[in-house]
């Protein structure tokens, strides 16, 4: 299986897309962090990128599972976006 590994540029996306129709595409785990980092508040940045981490690198499915619902309680009133 191929893979393309990018941002989320909506344009890239839907050319890899098109061009590439048994390609799979993932989001890069680099430009995710990044974009969760930015929309953290400042005290919250250190802490919410190191839960990210741990998803990223999770052993296992249901532990990414896991811990991406108690990032999700612990931070959807704190930072909604």
């Amino acid at each position: 299986m191929d893979v393309v590994v990018s941002d989320d540029h909506g344009g890239f996306v839907s050319a890899v897309q098109k061009a590439f129709q048994v390609t799979t595409w993932q989001r890069c785990q680099a430009h995710f962090q990044r974009n969760v980092h930015d929309r953290l508040p400042k005290n919250l940045k250190s802490e919410g990128t190191d839960q990210v981490k741990a998803i990223l690198h999770a052993p296992d499915l249901t532990v990414a599972r896991t811990l991406l619902q108690s990032f999700l309680d612990a931070y959807q009133e704190k930072a909604p976006s």
